[in-house]
């Protein structure tokens, strides 16, 4: 076991959970236009926060209900017409027309359960909405987090450095002895600028191997 790191940081979605990034695909072909755009148009840029009703959602600032009536002049940029329920569409987590439930990544949820057994610290880091984040802390109720961060919660979201230091204050651990799984490339190279090792998860399964190797730990996933 590698002491080298005292803390483990997980992402939520597309670390614990299936990405609701998959969803857009069906967006992005009804609207006749690109994922990368309709996900622009939909969630704001990447790598920056902003005044965009996503990421103001994510800080807490408005309620989920807000975003979709401040999608309109995101989309009026790309010349791409909205149809009024594309919130609706990423975030349901029921079968329908156009997208499938997420669905738990079971073989992450046991690999932090054990991660914590070994002597490791864990911590939930995650840019939520206010009104989901009962249902995560439903959904990951087996996982004892030593900290949860949420960024409706602390105000602020990845990639914003105030959160890898609220993350960082609520562990009791420095950013070198941290090491952070996150899907999405601009809140790993935040962290990397905190100090933080990373893992990007873009396969769980091998982002799993990898943990494993950076840890030292003895088991591995069969």
């Amino acid at each position: 076991m590698d002491k080298s790191f005292d803390a483990v940081v997980f992402d939520y979605g597309g670390v614990m959970i299936t990405s609701i990034t998959n969803k857009f695909v069906p967006l992005a072909e009804r609207a006749e236009t690109s994922v990368e755009v309709i996900r622009e148009i939909v969630m704001g840029p990447l790598g920056v926060s902003t005044d965009h009703p996503w990421h103001r959602a994510e800080r807490g600032e408005i309620p989920l209900e807000q975003i979709q009536e401040g999608l309109e002049p995101y989309a009026a940029e790309y010349s791409v017409k909205l149809f009024g329920d594309e919130i609706e569409t990423v975030y349901s987590n029921t079968k329908s027309g156009l997208t499938a439930p997420y669905t738990i990544i079971e073989p992450m949820i046991q690999k932090a359960i054990e991660v914590q057994q070994k002597g490791f610290s864990i911590a939930l880091l995650t840019n939520l909405f206010t009104e989901f984040y009962p249902t995560v802390k439903k959904e990951l109720t087996e996982v004892k987090f030593d900290a949860w961060v949420a960024s409706s919660e602390e105000g602020v979201r990845k990639p914003e450095a105030k959160i890898y230091e609220r993350t960082e204050e609520l562990l009791q651990v420095s950013g070198e002895k941290i090491l952070f799984l996150d899907d999405f490339t601009p809140n790993l190279i935040a962290a990397q600028e905190a100090g933080w090792s990373t893992i990007e998860v873009s396969d769980p399964r091998k982002a799993i191997k990898e943990l494993e190797n950076k840890l030292l730990l003895n088991s591995s996933l069969s």
